[in-house]
């Protein structure tokens, strides 16, 4: 039995899809009950669990051979740092009481940075907490996520202009399809090892703003120019995407973090692995909609 928390997401219901294809037991962890039904058709099981509910959690996570966790981003909280602690302390307390054969979490490029880091700090905590564990664990040092722009391709066919945050345009960071991190995911859950494991997560090439410009400019057939938003407005067109002053200023730290350098793969002896989603097919779902 293989639990899955974030399984209404992009990166947990592939991983969750893959092993119920594969006629392996899914225990969905949801928040919502009212979105069970779906993977009760699909032969899962349910499990109803906040991820600041021990407890709950401690049910969910008992008698399986995996778990997998990925926290969300907290974009609308308050104090996304505080929130996050309470939830890795509830998810911590509940692992070591439920005692799964293994834990697969989802972290990010740059999680080996204790600083300089914005929203990637919460990664690290998560890092730092779970290589204590008494279980075996597995983080996914995932690099950007390519379905980031996403949403910036509906105002981009519409003005002509991807707005990006990665600056300059042409600057090249390691890129990655949710597709394959959930790909990842299920595979290290069925494997058996021992101790602490980080593995390192990239697409089979490394992209740019400018690139993702020209993949929307053959798929529309239109011009479409990358314009880097000025670091002084970081702050406020995340907070015009809905996130809180705080969730937008650590996402702003983040943002300036790739772009200085800062925030790269550590390389440091850990397994290093390449998907397979180029950048273009990532984005078909998303220009075609």
């Amino acid at each position: 039995m293989y639990a899955i928390t974030g399984i209404t997401g992009r990166v947990g219901s592939v991983a969750a899809n893959i092993l119920l294809n594969n006629e392996q037991p899914v225990r969905a962890i949801l928040r919502n009950a009212g979105k069970a039904q779906q993977w009760l058709n699909k032969g899962a099981e349910i499990a109803i669990a906040e991820l600041h509910d021990e407890r709950a959690l401690e049910t969910a996570f008992e008698g399986t051979d995996g778990v997998f966790i990925m926290t969300p981003p907290l974009f609308e909280s308050t104090d996304p740092m505080a929130d996050h602690d309470v939830m890795l302390a509830s998810l911590t307390l509940a692992i070591e009481k439920a005692k799964p054969a293994k834990v697969v979490y989802l972290s990010s490029i740059g999680a080996h940075l204790s600083a300089g880091t914005g929203a990637i700090k919460k990664l690290y905590d998560m890092e730092q907490l779970f290589q204590k564990l008494s279980v075996p664990t597995a983080g996914i040092r995932a690099g950007w996520f390519m379905e980031n722009f996403a949403g910036g391709i509906v105002p981009a066919k519409q003005s002509g202009r991807l707005h990006s945050f990665l600056d300059p345009t042409d600057m090249l960071i390691p890129m990655i399809a949710t597709k394959d991190i959930g790909k990842l995911a299920a595979e290290l859950l069925q494997q058996t090892w021992k101790g602490h494991r980080i593995i390192e997560l990239e697409g089979p090439c490394q992209y740019s703003a400018a690139d993702v410009a020209a993949v929307l400019s053959g798929r529309l057939n239109q011009s479409i120019q990358a314009k880097a938003i000025p670091k002084a407005d970081y702050e406020t067109v995340y907070r015009s995407f809905g996130a809180s002053p705080k969730a937008s200023a650590l996402m702003a730290e983040m943002t300036s973090g790739f772009n200085s350098g800062h925030i790269v793969f550590e390389k440091n002896g850990h397994e290093h692995i390449k998907g397979e989603t180029l950048l273009e097919d990532a984005l078909s779902v998303y220009i075609n909609a």
